[in-house]
């Protein structure tokens, strides 16, 4: 469903008062036992070497565009091109990104 009840166009009933206590009871359990899962020492040592490895993978990719665009620069006169669209992929200046996105915020 699209969260609101076409007929009446209202929104669906909150959480607590769709849930049998036997179902809640299963939700809270489960957010327990999960919760507890990720602070056995094994787990958090997992967490850690993926962040390890996303902010590895963030540095290499800055890296590789900076190179592109030096590339760019070096090979070809750049003095009429869109420098934003060699670094970001488009021809939206980073302005413009950021106006849409306040945009989409209201």
């Amino acid at each position: 469903s699209s969260g609101i009840n076409a007929e009446y166009g209202q929104p669906p009933l909150p959480l607590h008062l769709r849930l049998t206590k036997n179902d809640a009871a299963t939700l809270i359990q489960a957010g327990v036992r999960g919760y507890m899962a990720r602070q056995l020492p094994q787990v958090q040592g997992f967490r850690d070497k993926i962040r390890r490895k996303q902010a590895a993978a963030t540095v290499i990719q800055s890296g590789w565009r900076s190179h592109k665009v030096r590339q760019a620069i070096r090979d070809e006169d750049l003095s009429s091109k869109d420098y934003c669209k060699l670094y970001y992929g488009s021809k939206k200046t980073p302005d413009a990104v950021q106006a849409e996105e306040e945009e989409a915020e209201q």
